[in-house]
């Protein structure tokens, strides 16, 4: 019987170290994505299984802001993380097909644009945006470079873009949302690239 529980502890301790040790691979990973996006060094941290089950809140991200501004982390929750970590498998499937026709999609594609998003939405809360409308707009056009630089082609990648401007966007709450964030407008990041967003 002892032997049994000793290996019984030995598993779930190696299970363990496996997880933790995957999770700080995706973490570094994201933070690399991340640190590009906010340009400055900046660390992602991804919620763990325990962390989920006792979460009651409803945003997909988090940065906490101090009279310095921004923290230099930003708190993503579990399912946005698993998302993020098959994003390059999923965008080079074809299951991904409807994203690059803007089709409706499954729930697990349309959970990795949301998590792409996501990433760039809170890398600029770490740039320093507090405002949820000048973020978001931002993220929207930034949304393509964060999935490029999770692997995604640069088609899939603007599609990406394209696929959360037309399909998250307009069902975010009103703070998210501005009507100056348009093509040409005064949030456009690059008013002179025909491309939106």
């Amino acid at each position: 019987m002892r032997v049994k529980l000793a290996i019984l502890g030995v598993a779930v301790l190696g299970t363990g170290f496996v997880l933790h040790q995957r999770s700080s691979h995706l973490e570094h990973r994201l933070g690399s994505v991340a640190t590009q996006l906010a340009d400055r060094k900046v660390r992602v941290h991804c919620q763990g299984l325990a962390g989920e089950l006792l979460d009651a809140t409803a945003e997909a991200g988090t940065v906490q802001f101090g009279p310095n501004g921004p923290a230099d982390v930003t708190n993503l929750k579990r399912p946005i993380c698993n998302a993020l970590r098959h994003f390059h498998h999923d965008a080079e499937s074809h299951a991904y097909d409807c994203v690059l026709t803007q089709a409706d999609c499954s729930r697990a594609i349309f959970e990795d644009v949301l998590a792409v998003h996501t990433l760039a939405h809170e890398s600029w809360h770490l740039r320093g945006n507090e405002s949820e409308s000048l973020t978001e707009c931002h993220a929207l056009q930034t949304t393509a470079q964060a999935a490029m630089l999770l692997g995604a082609d640069p088609q899939a990648a603007q599609a990406t873009a394209t696929y959360s401007l037309l399909r998250l966007y307009p069902n975010e709450p009103d703070e998210y949302r501005t009507f100056e964030c348009t093509d040409g407008g005064p949030m456009d990041l690059r008013p002179t690239d025909p491309h939106w967003p």
